[in-house]
């Protein structure tokens, strides 16, 4: 009974067309499989590399695929021919001693990869609403947090999902084309917010949830990059996207959460002044035909 790290050999054409496809970043798949970005670049551009079946398992599986959809065409009809055993020596002494460097070997890296890790020294979080109108327009809030007070390049962006626009950006954006935004600062240190005000509407019959994704890379000692955590995702409704409990009044507590989250977005105070009123007032509704709320006194 043979034994080892089963291996597949898959297609780097055929990850890269359907990532592609997909609108997925290198960055996504390196976090679903737990590699790193410069592992499913590599993957990518040979031909047909070996890797092992774990990996192409988490692989095809972020892709949405089987496996058999993304092995090289050699591979199709028996995708495990060979394992990291079957190509060793047979001689048993040399066998084992390969065995000991190979275990060695991943330890050393691991222990480099766990020395590397420490590096990590920031975080990125999203702040915005779970929910909205069609149309209307909402703050979307990254805080960027560094734990030491060196500094850093730093290089953020944020894409938005099909049938969502910017509609403007504090601090002024680099880039700032539709759906997507980068952030340079050649200075970064402390905690850093950058924000921007956007809209969604339905473009399919059907949709009314967008998903948000961006990241953050960091120069330091080293090149740094992670994705931006927090919030994700916006819900269409026919509730402001401050009335967080969809009950069509905003209370004391929500507007409170609202100044504490969104109070230092620049550029707000006109949506500020719609919410105060709302909260004025003993309740609200949407007007579908005139793309409004009325405040009930």
């Amino acid at each position: 009974m043979k034994s080892g790290i089963a291996m597949v050999r898959v297609s780097g054409v055929k990850i890269r067309s359907l990532r592609e496809e997909q609108n997925l970043t290198q960055l996504y798949l390196a976090t679903a499989v737990g590699v790193t970005t410069e592992t499913i670049s590599r993957w990518e551009r040979k031909g047909a590399p070996t890797i092992k079946e774990e990996n192409g398992l988490k692989l095809a599986e972020s892709l949405a695929v089987s496996l058999q959809d993304i092995l090289a065409p050699d591979d199709q009809v028996t995708k495990k021919e060979e394992t990291l055993v079957d190509v060793l020596p047979q001689n048993n002494t040399l066998r084992n001693v390969i065995i000991g460097m190979l275990v060695a070997g991943v330890l050393l890296f691991s222990y480099l990869f766990l020395q590397k890790s420490t590096d990590v020294n920031f975080s990125a979080k999203r702040l915005m609403p779970a929910h909205g109108t069609a149309g209307h327009p909402f703050p979307v809030l990254i805080i960027v947090d560094f734990l030491s007070d060196k500094s850093s390049s730093l290089l953020l962006k944020e894409q938005l999902p099909p049938g969502c626009q910017v509609l403007r950006t504090t601090p002024v954006a680099t880039v700032a084309d539709s759906g997507f935004i980068k952030w340079i600062d050649k200075k970064a240190s402390g905690k850093r917010s950058f924000s921007y005000m956007a809209s969604c509407i339905t473009k399919e019959e059907g949709q009314d949830t967008f998903s948000f994704e961006g990241t953050l890379l960091v120069r330091q000692s080293s090149r740094q990059e992670s994705l931006v955590n927090g919030r994700n995702r916006y819900k269409l409704s026919v509730y402001h996207w401050a009335d967080s409990n969809k009950d069509n009044s905003i209370d004391d507590e929500e507007l409170l959460a609202v100044y504490d989250d969104f109070g230092n977005v620049e550029g707000l105070l006109e949506d500020m002044e719609e919410v105060e009123s709302i909260w004025m007032g003993s309740a609200y509704r949407w007007n579908v035909q005139r793309s409004v709320f009325d405040i009930i006194p």
